[in-house]
């Protein structure tokens, strides 16, 4: 799927295309705090990251990644990517890349026009997500664009000495209509 730009208010959405894109997911999956919120428990080398970055550049109809960048200065600031797409189904994913880009709006808004991008190019049907329950702003966040609980994982995580309950969320289409197009 070959798409140049997303446009948003405060952030766009381009594709993976630069080795600085390899350095800042390597950084991102190295911190303490984002690594937390994604569940991330092993740590990755800086080859598996460079594989994995190829590997997206190299084309896959099952997935569609995105860096987020920030409109006012152009930085990358995150990742959104909606994967495992079939049978008008895909699941989505966010990480911002550091922890003092978080509450400024900018995973929000990526999410929308992710959200945009399936239900009004793509033509899901269904977009889930997962999210541990110590992510109380990621649910608020999914929450506030339209998800619902659909289960829980009990104890699904085992991090620093705890266990965590893995949340499933999804939007159907016609949530997504009934939201934001006013259908």
């Amino acid at each position: 799927m070959s798409i140049k730009y997303i446009e948003g208010k405060k952030v766009y959405l381009r594709p993976y295309g630069t080795e600085e894109d390899k350095e800042l997911l390597y950084q991102a999956v190295c911190s303490e705090v984002i690594s937390s919120l994604t569940g991330n428990t092993k740590p990755f080398t800086r080859k598996q990251i460079d594989e994995y970055v190829e590997k997206i550049m190299s084309g896959d109809d099952s997935r569609v990644d995105f860096i987020i960048v920030c409109q006012e200065n152009h930085s990358p600031v995150g990742e959104v990517v909606l994967n495992e797409i079939a049978n008008r189904n895909a699941n989505i994913r966010i990480c911002l890349f550091e922890e003092k880009l978080l509450n400024k709006g900018y995973g929000t808004e990526a999410m929308k026009l992710m959200l945009d991008y399936g239900f009004g190019k793509l033509n899901l049907h269904r977009i889930e997500l997962s999210v541990y329950d110590h992510n109380k702003r990621g649910i608020h966040v999914y929450e506030k664009l339209g998800f619902k609980k659909e289960g829980v994982l009990r104890e699904y995580l085992y991090n620093n000495h705890r266990y965590y309950d893995l949340i499933i969320m999804s939007m159907l289409e016609n949530e997504y209509r009934e939201k934001y197009l006013h259908m």
